[in-house]
C-alpha cells in the first residue's frame, strides 16, 4: 500500500526527507509541504513535483491524504507541530533532536502516550551497516561484554564556496539559528553529537554518569562549538564522545570494544583469537553484507524501516522514550560542562537546566577566545 507523506519545514534537512521519498516511489509519496518561508516552499515544490504547498503547517497536518508527517523545523518549533500532528491522527517522523529541552521533550512524551506507536525520531545512523553489524555481533556474544567506546563526529561551520557537481544543488550555508540556545538548544553537542550520544545509548544501554567539557573556539556562535564527554554506562562500561565543528573536512567515526572482539567504523572487526575473529566475520557479513551502491540519502533505510513498522502494525522504531535518552544525556553533557562536575542519570527535574539553557548561562559569542580566533588572520 502506498503511503502519503507531507513535509513542515522546507530548509536543509527538508532534502534528505524528499530524496528518501524518491527512493521509495511506489511506497510512499510525497503531496504536501509546508513552511512559512515562500522562496523555500516553492523551491521545494518546484524540485519534487509536490501537489499541495502551505504556509501554515496545521492546514498540512490535516490533510486527508496525508498518513505521515515528517517534522523538519528548527527543534524549538518540535514540540507544537508534533504534538499538533499526533492530534490530527498521523503517523509523525521528528527530526533530531526530539526537543531542545528536557521539559519540552517530556510534554511531547506525554502527548505520544495517548497515541502508542505512532512517534519516531530520525536517527538514520542506526542503519549504517556497521551499526546493524555491531548490534548483531553484541546480541550473539561475538563481542563478549562491552567493556569501553569511542564515538566522534566533526564538521565545518561553514562550506567553503565551491561549484556543486552536475544536477546537484549547491549545499545552503547554515541557517542563522544555527547554534541559538533558544531555538536549536545547543550547538556542537545537541545538533552534531546527538547522533552518537544515540548510538551509545542504542549499543552500550542506559547511561548512569557524564563529565564533559565544551568550548566555543573558534566560531561566533552563542552555543559551544567543541564538545568532549566521558560516559559511565550503567553496566560499567566506559564511553568518549568527540565532536566539533570547527573542522576543515567533515569525519564521523566510532569504536566498540569487548572482551572477546572489537569493532570500527570505518568497518573491521578485531579480536586476538583469529579463529573467533574469521568465523564472527563470515557470520555477520552473512546477514549484513556490503552494500552493492550507497542508498541516495542516508534518510531511506530508516524511512523504509517506518513504513514496515506501518505495513506490519508495528510501533514506529525509535520511540519518544529512546529518543528522550539521547536527549537527556545530551542535557546533562552541557549541566556538567557549566557546573564543572559529573552528573548522574536519571536527570533530575529540578536541576535549572531541566527547562533548557539560555544565552546568559554561556554565550560563546561572549568569550575573549572566540574574538581573538575570528580576528586571527595568517
Amino acid at each position: 500500500m502506498e503511503r502519503s507523506l507531507g513535509i513542515v519545514g522546507a530548509g536543509t534537512i527538508f532534502e534528505q526527507h524528499a530524496r528518501a521519498c524518491a527512493a521509495l516511489a511506489g511506497r510512499v509519496r510525497l503531496v504536501a509541504v509546508a513552511d512559512v518561508d515562500e522562496v523555500k516552499r516553492e523551491a521545494a515544490t518546484t524540485k519534487y513535483d509536490i501537489p499541495a504547498a502551505h504556509a501554515d503547517y496545521r492546514q498540512l497536518i490535516h490533510r486527508d491524504d496525508v498518513d505521515i508527517v515528517a517534522v523538519c523545523t528548527p527543534p524549538c518549533a518540535h514540540e507544537e507541530v508534533v504534538i499538533g500532528a499526533l492530534e490530527a491522527g498521523k503517523y509523525v517522523i521528528c527530526e533530531k533532536p526530539l526537543a531542545p529541552t528536557l521539559a519540552a521533550a517530556d510534554r511531547i512524551v506525554d502527548a505520544a502516550r495517548r497515541f502508542p506507536g505512532r512517534l519516531s525520531t530520525v536517527y538514520q545512523s542506526r542503519w549504517l551497516p556497521e551499526v546493524q553489524r555491531t548490534v548483531w555481533l553484541r546480541d550473539r556474544g561475538r563481542l563478549g561484554p562491552l567493556l569501553f567506546g569511542r564515538f566522534s563526529r566533526y564538521a565545518r561551520y561553514q562550506r567553503p564556496a565551491k561549484t556543486p557537481k552536475p544536477g546537484r544543488t549547491p549545499k545552503p550555508r547554515r541557517a542563522d539559528w544555527w547554534g541559538r540556545w533558544a531555538v536549536a538548544g545547543g550547538g556542537a553537542a545537541m545538533t552534531q553529537l546527538i547522533h552518537e550520544l544515540d548510538l551509545v545509548c542504542h549499543i552500550f544501554g542506559p547511561a548512569a554518569e557524564v563529565s564533559a567539557v565544551i568550548d566555543t573556539l573558534k566560531e561566533p556562535i552563542e552555543s559551544e562549538d567543541t564538545c568532549v564527554a566521558t560516559i559511565r554506562l550503567a553496566s560499567g562500561a566506559i564511553a568518549c564522545c568527540y565532536a566539533t565543528v570547527s573542522a576543515h573536512r567533515t569525519a564521523n567515526g566510532f569504536d566498540v570494544f569487548g572482551q572477546l572482539g572489537s569493532v570500527h567504523y570505518p568497518w573491521s572487526f578485531e579480536s586476538m583469537d583469529r579463529a573467533w575473529r574469521e568465523d564472527a566475520l563470515r557470520a555477520v557479513l552473512g546477514v549484513h553484507p556490503p552494500a552493492p551502491e550507497p542508498e541516495e540519502s542516508a534518510h531511506t533505510p530508516f524511512l523504509r524501516a517506518v513504513l514496515d513498522a506501518i505495513d506490519a502494525g508495528r510501533p514506529l522504531p525509535i520511540g519518544p522514550d529512546e529518543a528522550r535518552a539521547s536527549l537527556e544525556l545530551c542535557v546533562a553533557l552541557y549541566a556538567s560542562a557549566l557546573t564543572h562536575e559529573p552528573i548522574r542519570l536519571p536527570f533530575e527535574r529540578t536541576n535549572p537546566y531541566y527547562a533548557g539553557i539560555t544565552t546568559s548561562d554561556y554565550d560563546g559569542r561572549g568569550r575573549d577566545i572566540v574574538a581573538a580566533a575570528v580576528g586571527h588572520e595568517t
